[in-house]
């Protein structure tokens, strides 16, 4: 493995403090859709390839280069002169005005001849428009793909990033592959993220994690913490949670905001190590520093805890606030909570149903059952709707949040504003029992006389 020497004794140090951990825990954050838009890794200008024309222009610089021997011998058909002059002239070095034209010229030139680096010099003159009547990213992605298919890294991903963008992730799945296989570790995690969501590709978990681990091990902290998910999950891999942990670590000190805030859940819930609430708390302040809403919903929960430090309901609103505008979905259900009881802010129904309503639309099953049934029951501020409550009442139960399908569980046993349905809440919280929902058990022993 390739680590970094401070990695190496992280490493010893987590393997000694690690421990078993169970499996159910909270898990709910994280991207695992591959890297679709990939303009960081394409710098802004448009970079010529060709080790023969690395010129640095100096006082008598034409004379000690001797543009016009360069030019005799591409004259001559010599592909690495062609290359050269196409670069002098795109540059403007060794003496010579820039001329767009004129490097078109021999880097066609050499291009036809067969010089893989001048190809993909000539899409860039296509794609940015030097030297040609206009751009013409077709033109440019037809010579991209020449020099990616001779070997040339720089076209290999310019060509998976147009095919891409141009609908095709089969095509760019190919070209980002050619860059993994060579070690390029952004590629290889783009070509795990490709194998785990079978996009442009067959589904394959375990060639994911494949992907991943070099990744990783490469030191990419993007997918150290993919690779974490993989091992909580037990996706193309055994369930794993010392190696959640241990790569969640290296991640957080690598400075990735994400694997900050899981190794914060990893303390707070014992997860591949021994419960800690400090360090927990220290890692959520981190994270939620760096603006990651998550960490800023998680750290919104440690005031109102008391997790760590004495409860303070203000802060915790101020925490579930910005994580709220920025779109965290667990963050604006608390702080509709919060409007709606008066906690750390003025009580305001209004903005409490806004922020419900926001929370509901993003699909989060607590707030889609919270909603439902306040929709069921009807209040000043929720004008009763049994037609609305009973759809988000059925998106809450189709869900696999326990605690949304037992807040639907109990308003069809109690006919809060809806029929009762005893049978639908049974079969609802016989589902829960079988996945060991100790919760559904005592309200089905409560409601139906006994054991299940």
């Amino acid at each position: 493995m390739r680590f970094r020497f401070f990695h190496r004794i992280l490493l010893v140090i987590i393997c000694c403090l690690s421990v078993c951990a169970p499996a159910s825990w909270w898990w709910p954050f994280g991207e695992d859709k591959p890297h679709t838009d990939a303009d960081d890794m394409v710098p802004d200008s448009y970079i010529p390839v060709g080790k023969n024309a690395e010129y640095k222009p100096k006082k008598n610089d034409k004379e000690d280069i001797s543009v016009e021997k360069v030019r005799e011998l591409a004259e001559r058909g010599n592909t690495n002169a062609q290359l050269t002059l196409g670069k002098i002239y795109f540059d403007g070095s060794a003496g010579e005005e820039r001329d767009f034209k004129e490097a078109f010229k021999w880097f066609a030139e050499a291009a036809k001849n067969g010089n893989p680096e001048a190809m993909y010099n000539v899409g860039i003159c296509y794609d940015g428009g030097f030297g040609v009547p206009k751009a013409n990213a077709q033109r440019a992605i037809e010579w991209y793909r020449y020099a990616a298919d001779h070997g040339i890294p720089e076209a290999q991903l310019k060509t998976a990033i147009l095919e891409e963008s141009f609908g095709h992730p089969d095509t760019a799945f190919k070209y980002y592959k050619m860059l993994a296989d060579a070690g390029d570790s952004s590629c290889q995690l783009q070509i795990a993220l490709q194998y785990l969501n079978g996009y442009g590709v067959e589904n394959d978990n375990e060639l994911a994690v494949e992907y991943l681990l070099r990744s990783a091990e490469s030191g990419n902290n993007r997918a150290q913490v993919k690779l974490a998910d993989c091992y909580q999950q037990g996706i193309g891999t055994p369930q794993n949670f010392r190696e959640v942990f241990q790569w969640l670590t290296l991640a957080a000190h690598d400075g990735d905001p994400e694997g900050q805030a899981k190794l914060g859940v990893c303390f707070l819930q014992g997860i591949g190590t021994a419960k800690n609430p400090d360090l927990a708390l220290h890692w959520f302040k981190i994270s939620a520093e760096a603006k990651y809403p998550t960490a800023q919903y998680l750290l919104g929960n440690c005031y109102r805890d008391g997790i760590g430090m004495p409860k303070n309901d203000l802060l915790a609103f101020e925490q579930y606030l910005l994580a709220a505008e920025a779109g965290e979905p667990m963050a604006q259900y608390e702080l509709s909570q919060a409007f709606y009881e008066g906690r750390g802010t003025r009580i305001d129904k209004s903005l409490a149903r806004n922020w419900l309503q926001k929370a509901a639309d993003t699909e989060l099953p607590i707030a889609q059952a919270r909603l439902g049934i306040l929709l069921a029951e009807g209040t000043p501020e929720y004008p009763a709707d049994p037609t609305k409550a009973k759809e988000y009442l059925d998106k809450a139960e189709r869900s696999t949040d326990p605690s949304a399908r037992l807040q639907v569980a109990l308003c069809y046993l109690q006919g809060k504003g809806i029929p009762k349905d005893r049978e639908k809440a049974r079969k609802i919280l016989e589902a829960a029992c079988v996945n060991g929902d100790t919760d559904a058990a005592a309200i089905y022993k409560i409601y139906f006389g006994k054991e299940f």
